[in-house]
């Protein structure tokens, strides 16, 4: 099962994007509720979640969607702040976009790694030892990073390719008419 985190302040188009790619190739995804089974996103929209944060277990992946507050929420969540740790430690594929890289940097998650993120946290990032590129997506080992909304699809691809093969990633890339 993949989790999907969901807290108030989400950015909507990310979350929603990652989780129709993700089921439309036949993905196991859980939107899990941090803070609580209905989140409201940073414009508004309401999102339910699948599960509580209460029910996650063992995951074959933890994907953090951006949102400046929901990046807040995440890291105010003791749960979620050791489901991340518990997930750098045992090498599971982690993807954050956005505001996300922000949250793990704050754990020291990202020393030394290459990432993106949102240009107004990149001081945040690098404050945490990563090194930040200004691209829509970067893939170093088993953690996957996007950049912002815009990159919703190219990092929701990237997570399909390191779950299920280039194949399916380009079947999905055609469905959605991604070139």
């Amino acid at each position: 099962m993949v989790n999907l985190f969901l807290a108030d302040g989400v950015a909507e188009v990310e979350a929603v994007t990652i989780a129709d790619c993700l089921r439309r190739v036949g993905i196991d995804l859980k939107m899990v509720g941090v803070t609580g089974m209905t989140v409201t996103g940073a414009r508004g929209v309401k999102l339910l979640a699948d599960i509580p944060l209460s029910d996650v277990s063992d995951a074959e992946m933890l994907i953090f969607p951006g949102g400046l507050k929901c990046a807040e929420h995440f890291a105010a969540s003791q749960r979620v702040r050791d489901l991340a740790l518990q997930a750098f430690e045992n090498e599971t594929p982690v993807g954050a976009i956005c505001a996300a890289p922000s949250f793990l940097a704050g754990l020291g998650l990202l020393k030394g790694r290459t990432v993106t993120c949102y240009p107004s946290t990149a001081e945040t990032v690098k404050q945490g030892g990563a090194y930040v590129l200004e691209r829509a997506v970067v893939r170093e080992g088993s953690l996957i990073t996007g950049q912002g909304p815009a990159a919703s699809i190219p990092f929701s691809l990237a997570l399909v390719e390191l779950l299920t093969g280039r194949e399916k990633a380009d079947m999905l890339a055609a469905q959605l008419l991604y070139t």
